[in-house]
């Protein structure tokens, strides 16, 4: 049975029972940092599938850009499943973001999820992965320091590779700190700023010895830090391998409708696997 009649953005109540519900479908503790985009910004939503007694038993989120659009944490309560709900929560969430005039709607999917996306009509683009570790030796570029002064064209440069308005993403994070290269096309070769919402930094780069610069920057210890990037770009790839990371997880970015024009090879890390 579809549930989607019992869909509906959440109410501030009921945010930490979505929370409990993603926690309890595998998200890990940190899900609530994933939720505070879409909760907050007129851009975003949380949607709730109702269970019985007022009770949380499915969670999807989006985040509209422009013509594109992103779902992420999707969860089904354990004693749900089974059910269609995560179809529904899917199909749910593809009606708010086609409301908001996105024309492709991607996500990232589990291998468990691809199965129930496919029959949706998403079809498999790339696959992302998620490393841990500490940097070793980058390439010698030198690296300036991001201030608010370089928003615009760090928008203009991350519109370039990953073919999306991410504006309303980028123009939340404040005080805009993080490391660049100048020059190139748009202002900016490249920039790394650090997520607010996960683990990961997002990194654009348009050669490859700068995005592995702006990696090592990211990820120069003590601590380990966390990267998540796509399969396709080879040189981050080959550079996390040398610097002996360690590999956490994967998803496979999925695709609803028109191909967007972007550039694996150019992202270097992403913010993490809601909208890259």
């Amino acid at each position: 049975m579809r549930l989607a009649s019992a869909i509906r953005p959440a109410t501030d109540r009921e945010v930490p029972l979505a929370v409990d519900v993603l926690r309890r479908a595998g998200f890990g503790t940190q899900v609530a940092r994933l939720l505070e985009f879409p909760r907050r910004s007129p851009d975003g939503a949380i949607l709730v599938a109702e269970g019985d007694g007022a009770s949380v038993i499915g969670v999807a989120c989006c985040a509209a850009f422009a013509n594109t659009g992103w779902i992420g944490a999707l969860g089904v309560a354990p004693e749900a499943r089974r059910r269609g709900l995560g179809a529904a929560l899917t199909e749910a969430a593809v009606r708010w973001l086609r409301g908001r005039g996105a024309r492709t709607v991607l996500l990232y999917a589990t291998e468990a999820g691809r199965p129930v996306y496919e029959q949706l009509g998403f079809v498999a683009e790339e696959r992302a992965v998620a490393w841990r570790g500490v940097a070793g030796a980058a390439p010698p570029i030198d690296l300036q320091r991001l201030g608010d002064g370089d928003r615009q064209r760090l928008k203009s440069l991350d519109q370039a590779v990953t073919g999306e308005r991410r504006d309303n993403v980028l123009d939340t994070i404040h005080p805009l700190a993080g490391v660049a290269v100048g020059g190139g096309p748009y202002g900016l070769a490249g920039w790394a700023i650090a997520s607010p919402w996960g683990a990961g930094t997002a990194i654009a780069a348009l050669a490859p010895e700068q995005g592995v610069a702006l990696m090592a920057a990211a990820t120069s210890g003590p601590a380990a830090g966390t990267l998540i990037v796509p399969d396709g770009n080879q040189a981050a790839s080959d550079a996390l391998h040398a610097w002996r990371f360690v590999r956490l997880n994967d998803a496979l970015r999925m695709r609803l409708g028109p191909v967007v024009a972007w550039n694996p090879e150019q992202q270097f890390g992403l913010f993490n696997l809601f909208w890259g």
